[in-house]
């Protein structure tokens, strides 16, 4: 019997499963199920637009502050962070956004500001912080909420949500040098609206985008507060001072974590209209127009660094004459001498910090302590071992090494000398051994052998009282202080 051939019908006949067919597995999903090469970080940056590595899809042109003009365009800034603070959430924020920071933005030729909206990333930025900005519009300013005269260009960027537009600190590859010039400041040249600390103190917050140049003295610790709306913020008390008074600024909110990154006495800060209170001490804070510096270049911060840095170091009693160091005689040989002031020689220093130069001053003494170091054993001094030492003879040994010691007179014995533009308080000066025998008649050894006669003492300070004296001197950073080199009585 042949074979039956099977017809079509067979092969379209719909598929009964068996009842144990439509039983779900019970086997349990093991890890290797689940394993499919990527790992839990990877996961999670694939769903987290914000954790993605921004690559521009458009060319941006490169351009600086100044130059900035409204209006739709690609471009990236880089520029300093000088202000920064929470802007107050309204109707019109973008969707999903759960903050937006208002930043100023600075570099050498203008300053703009950013609102930078944010969802998932904390932006951790410090006053000082080099950032750059992506960016495909800039509009002008709102003049309600934007105080910055000079900021009068706006971005808003949500880099989160916003492909087109990006905001890097570029912390790790910031070396210190790009956008430290003060907007408007020439070397050489005094920057505009700039006063001292205490001239502002006593009335400087009603001059126009006033100025004060000022270094860190210390830090206090972060104080943590509860607003009566339940956020949290913080506080910062960081003590500040010039060569004319100290102060207080006060850091709140984001910019507190700015404080972190000083340095007490050498820090330097350019602060721009900032807020001030004189209730007990006085005190600094930053508003919305307020900028702030952070070690400018400039002539007077240096200056100003160098000064903090002395005052860091124990002055030595007894400072010795830097031999070698001026040529006395050929300046007293010159046809041209230059008669200075104090003022001009603060001005100088200033101007020219590694400069060292030749003068004439005409001071008057008002005031001699010689018969009063007389009492106190005091009308010479040395160092020896950290320890000074004081005597009215010119030798005497060291109680520590048990070395001889040849001791100079007491650069205190002259009190407060004047001019008619400043003053110089006792022991500020450096004497050679020349300049005493000229002002006294006498060396060291000669005033030491006259402590026996008190009445010549006494006669000797009330003669050289009040008297009017040609002094040339020499200054030199390096020494940090007015070296006499002769006296003449006039």
């Amino acid at each position: 019997m042949a074979p039956q051939v099977p017809s079509i019908q067979p092969f379209s006949q719909p598929e009964v499963l068996s009842p144990a067919s439509h039983k779900p597995s019970r086997r349990p999903i093991s890890k290797a199920d689940m394993n499919d090469g990527f790992t839990s970080s990877e996961v999670e940056a694939a769903f987290d637009s914000a954790l993605h590595k921004w690559q521009p899809r458009m060319t941006y042109d490169e351009v600086v502050i100044g130059s900035l003009v409204p209006g739709p365009g690609c471009v990236v800034v880089t520029g300093r962070v000088v202000n920064s603070y929470d802007q107050t959430m309204n109707s019109k924020m973008p969707q999903e956004a759960r903050g937006c920071l208002r930043v100023i933005v600075r570099d050498d030729t203008g300053t703009f500001a950013v609102k930078l909206w944010y969802a998932k990333v904390d932006y951790q930025l410090r006053l000082g912080h080099l950032v750059s900005i992506w960016t495909p519009h800039i509009s002008s300013g709102e003049s309600s909420s934007l105080a910055l005269q000079d900021a009068a260009l706006v971005t808003s960027i949500f880099p989160e949500r916003d492909n087109s537009c990006y905001f890097m600190v570029q912390e790790n590859s910031d070396e210190g040098v790009l956008c430290k010039t003060p907007q408007g400041y020439r070397d050489g040249e005094k920057l505009d609206g700039l006063i001292t600390l205490k001239n502002y103190v006593d009335g400087g917050p009603e001059v126009a985008e006033g100025k004060v140049l000022v270094c860190v003295k210390s830090i206090g610790g972060r104080k943590k507060f509860t607003t009566e709306k339940g956020n949290q913020t913080q506080k910062v008390d960081v003590n500040i001072f010039d060569d004319t008074a100290d102060a207080t600024l006060t850091l709140w909110g984001r910019t507190a974590a700015s404080a972190s990154s000083w340095k007490p006495s050498y820090t330097i800060l350019l602060i721009t209209n900032p807020s001030f209170k004189g209730d007990v001490r006085p005190t600094l804070s930053l508003s919305q127009s307020t900028r702030v510096d952070v070690d400018p270049c400039m002539t007077d911060a240096y200056w100003l660094r160098g000064q903090a840095q002395r005052l860091t170091k124990r002055e030595h009693v007894n400072q010795p004459f830097p031999e070698g160091l001026f040529d006395v005689e050929e300046a007293a040989e010159s046809e041209v001498r230059m008669l200075f002031t104090l003022a001009d020689i603060d001005e100088f220093a200033r101007a020219a910090p590694a400069e060292h130069f030749i003068g004439y001053l005409s001071l008057t003494a008002i005031e001699l302590n010689i018969y009063s170091l007389y009492q106190r054993n005091m009308l010479l001094c040395t160092e020896c071992c950290g320890v000074p030492i004081f005597a009215n003879a010119i030798t005497t040994q060291c109680k520590q090494c048990e070395k001889d010691l040849t001791l100079r007179i007491n650069p205190r014995l002259v009190g407060l000398l004047v001019d008619e533009t400043g003053a110089i308080t006792s022991g500020k000066l450096i004497w050679s051994d020349e300049a005493w025998e000229q002002l006294l008649g006498r060396n060291a050894q000669e005033l030491a052998a006259a402590t026996g006669n008190v009445q010549l003492l006494k006669y000797l300070e009330n003669r050289l009282l009040f008297l009017k004296l040609a002094v040339m001197f020499g200054w030199s950073e390096e020494v940090g202080k007015i070296v006499v080199l002769r006296i003449t009585i006039v």
